[in-house]
């Protein structure tokens, strides 16, 4: 992702862009809004914080399907997260709206199913650009394309997504805070 994306360019209703105003914000999407994304919220937050941008941006969390709305994320993800030393947030489930491709600056799917379930729902060209798959953040040298989903698997399962995304959301402040100077 390194410098392909202006951070503060918006385009606004009249469809020419527009400086940014108001806090950037970034929307975390899995499929259930209760292990990656949310992990993937908790780990930007502490690096956007690090990086001293929490005037300046604002990230949520959220799922493509409805199985967990409502719902606190699973217990072994927060125990993960609390290991790492990232606080829950009180953060609960809720889906995916097409209202999110007004509300969000930057929508980042963990995964390419969900990738492509976001881009299904955006209905112009200006919506698909906001859509980045999290692996854009990834480092080089990583060999994954997409965040592991750790649900059916064990607890290093977790640890191991929660490294990746922390890695991978402080990069993504970085590319912020670089675009903010």
């Amino acid at each position: 992702m390194r410098g392909d994306m202006d951070v503060h360019t918006r385009i606004g209703e009249n469809g020419q862009p527009e400086t940014a105003t108001q806090p950037f914000r970034v929307l975390f999407v899995c499929l259930g809004n209760i292990c990656r994304s949310v992990a993937a919220e908790h780990t930007f937050n502490a690096a956007v914080e690090s990086a001293g941008l929490a005037d300046h941006v604002q990230s949520d969390s959220c799922g493509t399907a409805a199985y967990h709305i409502g719902e606190k994320p699973d217990a072994r993800m927060r125990d993960a997260l609390a290991r790492a030393g990232y606080a829950y947030n009180g953060h609960r489930g809720r889906q995916f709206s097409c209202r999110d491709f007004v509300d969000f600056d930057l929508i980042v799917p963990q995964d390419a199913s969900n990738y492509e379930d976001v881009l299904a729902l955006a209905s112009t060209p200006e919506e698909m650009a906001k859509v980045v798959p999290m692996s854009a953040w990834f480092a080089d040298d990583c060999p994954l394309h997409e965040v592991p989903d750790p649900y059916y698997g064990g607890i290093q399962g977790f640890d191991d997504v929660v490294a990746l995304l922390a890695a991978a959301t402080q990069q993504m402040a970085c590319d912020i805070a670089r675009a903010e100077s």
